[in-house]
């Protein structure tokens, strides 16, 4: 499903990664499974819900088993125990949790003028508040996508819970993962997209979970913190 990644020997890079821990991962996929994804994923009008706000503009379809079925076992795998276990030992981060809701997750998609806004993301799941949320897997699904097409992910560093600078970019090219630690100060966005009308910016998007975290990233139950950057 996957090519050969040594998770365990990325560990310290992910740890050491600024501005907060984060792997890239590029050639994710095995070639024929990237290759299906991308000339498989569901066009922009076939997303079910697409947010237009003042802080993102994106497609987002969640329910992958009814919605989008032939991507079923390409999710299944993202959340086994094979593979989670394989993310918990790049990131040290202990029993971790798939969430089978995918709320919030799933597949993502934005136009041209596509873009989201400067933020940290929730902290709990939104539906079982037992659960911390603690790592973002995205991996992106855009064939031939060139640097003057923007859509870059940008992680930000913090100063007194504000994002202050972005200290990386990181474009959404084909078959590249990104791994990243959902914490109070883990601020990023997406910068506005340009690329042609007749293409968009793809992704997979799983988040994964724990029933508790280090008492030093514990803040009070919050919904997604947004810092626009107007």
């Amino acid at each position: 499903m996957i090519n050969n990644i040594n998770f365990l020997r990325l560990g310290n890079k992910y740890k050491a990664a600024k501005p907060f821990p984060h792997i890239v991962i590029d050639n994710f996929f095995r070639p024929d499974v990237a290759d299906f994804l991308e000339s498989n994923s569901p066009k922009m009008e076939q997303m079910p819900t697409i947010f237009r706000e003042p802080m993102s503009y994106k497609g987002q379809l969640t329910d992958i088993k009814n919605k989008w079925p032939k991507f079923n076992k390409y999710i299944n795998f993202l959340q086994s125990k094979s593979f989670i276990d394989s993310v918990s030992s790049l990131t040290n981060i202990k029993n971790l949790l798939k969430d089978g809701m995918l709320a919030g997750a799933g597949l993502h998609q934005s136009p041209r003028s596509g873009f989201l806004d400067i933020h940290v993301d929730a902290n709990k799941h939104p539906f079982d508040k037992k659960l911390h949320r603690r790592l973002n897997l995205i991996v992106y699904l855009n064939k031939d996508w060139k640097e003057d097409y923007g859509g870059a992910i940008e992680l930000w560093s913090n100063n007194n819970l504000k994002p202050d600078k972005i200290i990386k970019k990181v474009l959404p090219k084909f078959n590249r993962a990104v791994i990243f630690a959902t914490t109070r100060t883990s601020w990023h966005g997406v910068e506005q997209i340009k690329c042609p009308k007749n293409i968009s910016r793809k992704s997979i998007a799983l988040y994964y979970y724990t029933t508790d975290r280090p008492e030093e990233e514990m803040y009070e139950d919050s919904s997604v913190i947004w810092f626009g950057k107007s």
